[in-house]
């Protein structure tokens, strides 16, 4: 990390903390974990948390020794997302894709180096165990969501990723090493597909969601169990998300316009 400007280093390592705590476990974080990531000094991380608790932009868990983030961010996070809200966008999208196949459709954005996982809709035939929820953040390259998201990114940035996240894809089983094969198939295809990740052993297809400049928004994906993902099945759910992907892609057009017009305005 530079060395910041005088007068900006605590709120840059407030920053850090935050986003520390926000890409945790929902379990949150301790003190030490906080220390230990980060190489801040333990009486700056209890300076620091004192005061994002005292304005609610951090809670302490019912024990008191974990921290996770407030209610304040998640307004911040609203009013945020107010000019672009593509939960509003896809909202109908998901719940028709959910009733044609069945399955159980996920909405996310990219975080970072995280896919964030913003809405969620529970198809007919669910899992029994979906290990995502709505605001549940996991590495780019894990799951069909986060292959669409990486695969939609350049390569130096891809590969500056993978530098960087290497440990961490390997705790969600995927290899780093193979990522860049994936992700060359995604391209080829139009779609990323994510093949019997879990347990319980999942398999998803994912679509990047591209706004009127070409800039990966999110990426929609379906999931269910892997046996249930079979050769006809999946070319149901392609032609399914991409009848849907049309509609999304106009309104993503038509809002890059307004907001074009809104400037020159």
């Amino acid at each position: 990390m530079s060395k910041p400007y005088s007068g900006t280093q605590a709120i840059v390592r407030a920053s850090l903390i935050m986003k520390a705590i926000g890409t945790s476990p929902q379990r949150g974080l301790r003190v030490v974990d906080l220390c230990d990531r980060l190489r801040i000094e333990r009486p700056t991380v209890h300076r620091i948390l004192s005061c994002l608790v005292s304005e609610g932009l951090i809670v302490r868990d019912d024990n008191g020794k974990r921290y996770l983030l407030g209610e304040q961010l998640h307004r911040l996070g609203l009013l945020a997302t107010s000019r672009f809200d593509l939960r509003e966008i896809c909202d109908l999208a998901l719940t028709r894709i959910a009733a044609v196949t069945g399955d159980t459709v996920f909405l996310a954005t990219r975080r970072g180096d995280d896919a964030l996982v913003i809405d969620r809709r529970i198809g007919t035939t669910p899992a029994r165990a979906m290990p995502l929820n709505v605001g549940m953040p996991r590495p780019l390259g894990v799951g069909a969501t986060g292959l669409a998201i990486l695969g939609a990114m350049p390569d130096k940035e891809v590969q500056r990723f993978i530098d960087n996240n290497a440990s961490r894809l390997r705790q969600h089983n995927v290899r780093p090493e193979r990522l860049f094969l994936q992700l060359t198939r995604a391209r080829k295809n139009g779609y990323a597909y994510s093949r019997g990740y879990g347990p319980p052993h999942l398999s998803g297809i994912g679509i990047p969601l591209l706004d009127g400049l070409h800039r990966c928004v999110g990426a929609i994906s379906v999931t269910n169990i892997a046996h249930r993902m079979t050769p006809e099945h999946r070319q149901e759910v392609l032609t399914t998300l991409r009848d849907e992907l049309a509609a999304i892609k106009s309104r993503l057009r038509l809002l890059k316009a307004d907001s074009s017009n809104n400037v020159r305005g």
